[in-house]
């Protein structure tokens, strides 16, 4: 029976193939029919497009290296001692002039892209010039160009390169020569003439040979590439400006001020002629490189492609009428064979069924060998978790316990590449925590918190292994450690490592905006002491207390602090300091604070702790002190004191925190005073608020209410008020009495006695006073206008 249900099958298979075969050709070949023309125009745009893109990132690429070349001469010329003479001297000196300007031109001479120098001197109004003798002829309009840009008739862009166009000879004003000018002086701002500066005049025609041998790179081309600058200037090997090209430039700059594109590709008709269009942007020096090609020269193989495509889709349709069939017999062979080979493996009978889930051979052989696939990928993942246990094993026990390390575990590490320094050699361990750990840990998950362990061990490594051979490993604790070979360089590795360190922590600190500590051990002769030297680098880091954060601490910083031996801040500074706050004088106390702030940083970690907590000790001393004397107390919280050296990881922080805490000391007691009033202030507010309708409201009864004398309680409201007591006491009677007369029905008589007043004629006079109307009329106005 599962051999004719197999016949079966495979008879339904074939011809299922073989109609699918037919539909796909038929469905390609009216597909290809239609889509030839468009599909061919749009590979060919993109080809072009990609082509030109590479050749304008070269012009690119190159144009900003010869800017940057230029700009390192330049910076190089203006800080030079002995050319800064000829910008910045006042006094003339004809024959140290002299010499300098023929340094000027041996200096020329070597570089020969230079065309010329010009050294503004604006002390003595005087220029000095160097280079080509077409700068100083008396033909030449450079120098007075140069006088025009720096009289300001023309804009300068400051360590930019520009072109600048003039005429070497009065005589022939039609022929014209270029030069790329690039002004350096010091001012920030924009150029005046009162200032120094130095002009670096650059050969242009390196340029313009490389647009020219770009512009004919290929056979019967007419394609044209040409620079537009700051100025929007057109700069070409020819010179030459068309309307077509001034028509394409000014399409180049609309499509770059709507798209804000820094690189694109567009097609432009001008005059019925069309052209594709590719520009690309120079950030550096804003300038624009442009490369124009004519529309019909890249479109023109695509007719025939398009004819080449349609005669092969007919060929091919018509053998695929004839080979249908054949190509189905044997497209099913090898798929019989793989059936029959996916039967003998192990669970499939001879004679089961081989498609008991699915419609067709396929199917089945399909979950055979995904099947297959997730066993070998089980198998793979439990060999490198393995491998990843015994790295993990190898190194714990190389770091923790490296005097029970034996040479047949240093092999093991060597077979298996767990280590990249070779560690029988001299080397150096490190260790590497990011700062402020405890706080990151407290709002970051753990895995967040792995990741970026693993973010910082990546960079280190990379920009270790640039000069040494090293390692950086994550053993899933708080910190990273540094293993690395000390070579040839003995103790010249520390200044190496530090250098290296340091740019991984900038690295770091731009990328995600947090910083790590790193300390350095002594140098270790081999892999049975490193144990040792790890303890004392753990130690080491304990001094970022005294370096502050994204520190770098090497054994000799630590021996400095040691050798220093001081233990507790010095008696005399102590006493200065404590005088200094009792004295309530501000800057001195932050001065002695400074100086402790310094005495504390040489000293070794444990009596940086105890000269911390000292401190802490005498603040809240003193402050206690004070506040016995004070009739009104300094609220400061003196506990977090006791927290400071167990919340904080530097001085810094720990004495910024201090100068916090001091600074209540120092209130402006103006200020305090100006306090005290606007309580009572509050309070008189307070007190007519809720006792306006008391006909006998008044300041006497006021007074006291609060226990004070009636001309002091007048004169400081009327001071900061500028209104009387009893003249507030009857505005908010007032504007109570406007209230009710909105939204109440009583009388006018009662709203006169329910807000206060106890003469209805002085209550008239005072609303008519205030509002310019009697309360009838205000009431029948607000009535008639809602």
């Amino acid at each position: 029976m599962n051999k004719y249900l197999r016949k079966y099958r495979e008879r339904k298979y074939l011809f299922r193939i073989m109609l699918s075969i037919n539909m796909l050709i038929v469905a390609v070949m009216l597909a290809s029919l239609v889509s030839a023309y468009w599909y061919s125009k749009k590979i060919s745009l993109s080809s072009q497009r990609e082509a030109n893109e590479k050749v304008l990132s070269q012009i690119n690429y190159n144009i900003s290296y010869m800017n940057e070349t230029v700009k390192n001469f330049a910076i190089s010329l203006f800080y030079d001692n002995d050319m800064a003479h000829l910008l910045f001297s006042r006094e003339e000196d004809r024959f140290e002039d002299t010499t300098r300007i023929n340094k000027l031109n041996k200096t020329i001479a070597y570089n020969s892209y230079i065309h010329s120098i010009v050294f503004y001197n604006s002390k003595r109004q005087q220029y000095f010039t160097g280079g080509d003798s077409d700068i100083v002829s008396e033909g030449s309009n450079l120098m007075p160009l140069m006088e025009d840009y720096l009289s300001g008739k023309h804009p300068i862009y400051k360590m930019q390169l520009m072109p600048v166009e003039f005429i070497p000879d009065s005589r022939h004003p039609e022929r014209t020569e270029e030069v790329f000018s690039l002004f350096l002086y010091d001012s920030l701002d924009s150029y005046s003439k009162s200032e120094s500066v130095l002009i670096v005049n650059i050969q242009p025609e390196w340029l313009f040979e490389k647009l020219d041998l770009l512009s004919s790179r290929t056979d019967g081309s007419s394609n044209r590439i040409f620079i537009l600058d700051q100025n929007r200037e057109m700069y070409s090997p020819s010179g030459a400006e068309s309307a077509e090209l001034a028509a394409i430039r000014n399409e180049v700059y609309r499509q770059l001020d709507s798209s804000q594109r820094e690189v694109a590709q567009f097609t432009y008709s001008y005059r019925g002629n069309k052209q594709i269009v590719n520009y690309m942007v120079n950030p550096s020096i804003n300038w624009v490189i442009v490369d124009v090609e004519p529309y019909a020269h890249v479109m023109g193989s695509v007719e025939q492609l398009k004819a080449v495509f349609f005669t092969v889709a007919v060929v091919c349709f018509v053998l695929a009428a004839f080979a249908s069939l054949f190509i189905t017999k044997r497209l099913y062979s090898p798929i019989n064979v793989l059936l029959e080979q996916t039967q003998r493996l192990p669970g499939d009978g001879e004679g089961a069924d081989p498609l008991p889930e699915e419609k067709d051979e396929l199917g089945y052989i399909s979950r055979i060998y995904n099947q297959m696939i997730e066993r070998i990928i089980g198998d793979k993942i439990r060999q490198e978790d393995n491998e990843n246990i015994l790295k993990s094993y190898y190194l714990r026990k190389l770091i923790t316990a490296s005097s029970s390390f034996t040479p047949e575990d240093w092999q093991e590490c060597v077979r298996g590449s767990y280590v990249l320094p070779d560690l029988t050699r001299e080397s150096v361990i490190g260790v590497l925590k990011i700062d402020q750990y405890d706080k990151h840990k407290a709002r970051m998950s753990v895995s967040d918190l792995q990741l970026l362990q693993y973010a910082i061990s990546n960079i280190a490594l990379e920009i270790l292994s640039e000069e040494l051979r090293a390692d950086v490993v994550n053993l899933r604790g708080e910190h990273l450690i540094l293993l690395a070979e000390t070579g040839e360089l003995g103790d010249g590795i520390y200044p190496r490592l530090t250098s290296l360190l340091n740019r991984a922590q900038k690295a770091v600190r731009e990328y995600y905006g947090i910083t790590f500590s790193a300390s350095l051990s002594d140098r270790v002769p081999g892999y049975g002491e490193l144990t040792l030297h790890y303890e004392r680098a753990l130690d080491y880091l304990l001094y970022k207390m005294n370096f502050g954060f994204e520190s770098v601490i090497t054994p000799r910083m630590v021996q400095r602090i040691l050798d220093n031996g001081e233990s507790q801040i010095p008696p005399a500074l102590e006493r200065k300091f404590i005088e200094a706050v009792r004295s309530n004088k501000r800057e001195q106390v932050l001065r002695e604070l400074d100086r402790i702030r310094e005495a504390v940083a040489g000293m070794s970690y444990d009596a940086v702790v105890q000269a911390v907590i000292h401190l802490g000790v005498l603040i809240k001393q003193t402050v206690r002190e004070i506040n016995q004397n004070k009739l009104s107390p300094v609220l400061v919280d003196l506990r977090q004191i006791d927290r400071l050296v167990f919340e904080n990881e530097t001085l810094d922080e720990i004495f910024g925190a201090y100068g916090t805490i001091l600074g209540a000391l120092f209130v402006d007691q103006k200020q305090l005073a100006e306090n005290k009033f606007q309580v009572i202030l509050d309070t008189i507010k307070e007190v007519v608020q809720a006792n306006y309708s008391n006909p006998n409201l008044s300041l006497q009864e006021i007074a006291d209410l609060l226990k004070m004398s009636p001309v002091y309680v007048g004169r400081i409201f009327k001071k900061y008020e500028t209104i009387s007591v009893a003249d507030y006491i009857n505005e908010v009677r007032m504007l109570n009495a406007v209230v009710l007369l909105e939204n109440d029905k009583l009388q006018v008589y009662e709203i006169s006695e329910k807000v206060g007043f106890s003469s209805q004629s002085y209550f008239f006079k005072l609303f008519k006073k205030r509002f310019g109307t009697t309360p009838k009329d205000y009431r029948i106005k607000k009535s008639v206008g809602s």
